[in-house]
């Protein structure tokens, strides 16, 4: 009868100090280390697959910076405009009649293997985050949104 109490009882223990270390913490991405890409923009990792490779980032793209064509192979890629309105066109010829205008929450997929884009910051700074998704596949109701 005291063996289940006593279970119990440890089990609380072990658990109390991972609750409080369980916190959530804000990244202060003022802080974060940037490197300069495709010469106009600036990202930084945030987190690393078992392999070493970028799993999340950000992406910094500055008022009327743009970034020329550029991507073509890789893994799926989901783009969320984090803040700013990113301009944003598909292909290795930029064709301003074929920009879309890309407003804060809207999510762009580069399927693996994609090709290439453009992007820029014509109307403010443009905060992107980007996931790389390797080994692994969009949902079914994410997939039936992708033009194949």
């Amino acid at each position: 009868m005291h063996q289940p109490i006593l279970l119990l009882a440890a089990a609380a223990a072990l658990a109390a100090p991972a609750a409080a270390t369980g916190a959530s913490t804000t990244l202060d991405i003022d802080k974060l280390g940037y490197e300069i890409v495709h010469d106009v923009a600036r990202r930084t990792i945030l987190a690393l697959d078992k392999d070493g490779q970028p799993l999340s980032l950000l992406l910094r793209i500055g008022n009327g910076q743009f970034l020329p064509p550029h991507g073509g192979g890789g893994p799926i890629r989901l783009l969320t405009v984090v803040s700013g309105t990113l301009t944003w066109g598909d292909g290795n010829i930029v064709d301003p009649a074929a920009e879309r205008r890309l407003s804060p929450g809207s999510v762009v997929v580069l399927p693996a293997g994609g090709g290439e884009h453009w992007a820029a910051a014509r109307d403010g700074d443009v905060l992107l985050q980007v996931v790389l998704v390797r080994g692994g596949s969009l949902t079914p109701t994410a997939a039936a949104q992708v033009t194949p």
